[in-house]
């Protein structure tokens, strides 16, 4: 006896609406929308019925096609095949009917099998019969009727539907999917520019290297795509160029008085000229010169100035005229202010001793630890016709090796 197979191809007549129609079919088979979706029409092709003889495997093609799905009636043989399609596994079908099913990129494996093979539209021969002359589209009796009018010339109801029946027992294995590649090791490289960017930012001055390195560490990973540790890379970049962004942007005078150097100005002695004309009269200019009062006085004296007597005092620093030079009189031909800081000299107010008979030194005034002002007059004609108009400031800084003076401008 000739036995058929019923085959639902998962396609629908021409003009269908995939919604309506599935819910036809629910219906007709007794079975829930969603598990006939899941079960049945996403694994179609697949056999639904088996063992038929041809009046009835005609029949029920005829009842599908009446409720617009595709169907056919093949010969029933016990080679069946299944399909692997988008990763998804459907069917069963008989082998003599892959042609007509499969479609380029599936796989393919015998029922029972364990190897999938790659669909190849000569790969199997075999002789199939005609298709169904009207598959393309619905009966034209079957168009014309509304919904409401087909389900009430519906044939009668199709046997209870059980895919599962007369079907393999298990479905074919699916094909082993490829290793993901392991992760490959982290790059020193790149920890180490990050440790360098951190360390930038304490460190500021290290940050224009640092910033080449986290460069050199981007390039360097760009160049070896299995290597992991860019969030490291990007971290150092960051970091060094904020660290390189504050370091170019600190303060100018900060960095000025931090890179000046220091420049001594050791006390020098009297010219010899002036040391002789002290010997000379040593009792009448000792009584005309102040007393020390300090140790920074008592320094004056040992480089042989006569004190006028005019000091300052503010905080750590201390400031004291001194004559460097005396005519016969024992009268000052030069002057000179000695700035000291915490009992250390640290230089001479004026780059030139002021004469008196040119240039005369009013006044000073140390306004802060840190701040001198001084009052100088010209003398035109003779020393008792000068008129005050220069002041100059000068500043007390820190320096690279100690304190040191600066004219402000």
């Amino acid at each position: 006896m000739d036995h058929r197979c019923l085959v639902l191809s998962g396609r629908l007549l021409h003009g269908q609406d995939p919604t309506t129609v599935h819910a036809r079919l629910a219906a007709a088979f007794g079975m829930e929308m969603s598990g006939f979706r899941e079960r049945v029409f996403e694994r179609a092709p697949l056999i639904i019925r088996r063992g038929l003889d041809s009046a009835a495997a005609k029949a029920q093609v005829a009842q599908l096609r009446a409720l617009g799905a595709e169907a056919e009636s093949l010969p029933d043989s016990e080679a069946l095949v299944w399909l692997r399609r988008e990763q998804q596994v459907r069917g069963p079908i008989p082998e003599a009917a892959l042609p007509r099913y499969a479609e380029p990129g599936d796989q393919w494996c015998h029922d029972g099998g364990q190897q999938w093979f790659a669909w190849q539209p000569v790969a199997i021969e075999a002789q199939l019969p005609p298709p169904l002359a009207a598959t393309a589209e619905a009966p034209e009796e079957f168009t014309q009727v509304t919904a409401t009018e087909t389900s009430r010339q519906l044939p009668p109801p199709l046997p209870a539907l059980d895919p599962q029946r007369d079907e393999p027992s298990s479905l074919p294995p699916s094909p082993p999917s490829e290793p993901l590649p392991a992760k490959g090791p982290l790059s020193r490289v790149a920890v180490a520019a990050a440790l360098l960017g951190l360390l930038a930012m304490f460190w500021r001055s290290l940050a224009p290297v640092t910033t080449l390195i986290a460069l050199g560490a981007l390039l360097f990973l760009y160049r070896r795509p299995l290597l992991r540790g860019r969030v490291y890379a990007v971290a150092a970049l960051m970091l060094s160029a904020t660290a390189l962004f504050l370091w170019m942007e600190q303060p100018t005078a900060v960095a000025a008085s931090v890179a000046r150097p220091y420049i001594a100005r050791p006390l020098k002695p009297m010219a010899p000229s002036d040391r002789a004309q002290a010997a000379e009269s040593p009792t009448q200019c000792k009584a005309q010169a102040a007393a020390p009062k300090n140790d920074e006085d008592r320094f004056l004296l040992t480089g042989q100035r006569m004190l006028t007597g005019r000091a300052q005092r503010k905080g750590d620093t201390y400031v004291a005229e001194a004559a460097v030079a005396v005519n016969d009189q024992c009268q000052p031909s030069a002057l000179q202010l000695y700035v000291f800081r915490n009992g250390v000299f640290i230089g001479t107010a004026l780059e030139a001793a002021a004469s008196p008979a040119t240039t005369q030194l009013t006044a000073f005034d140390l306004i802060d630890d840190q701040h001198l002002r001084i009052t100088l007059a010209q003398c035109t004609r003779k020393p008792d016709d000068c008129a005050a108009t220069t002041i100059r400031q000068i500043a007390v800084l820190p320096g690279a090796g100690g304190w040191t003076l600066e004219e402000l401008k």
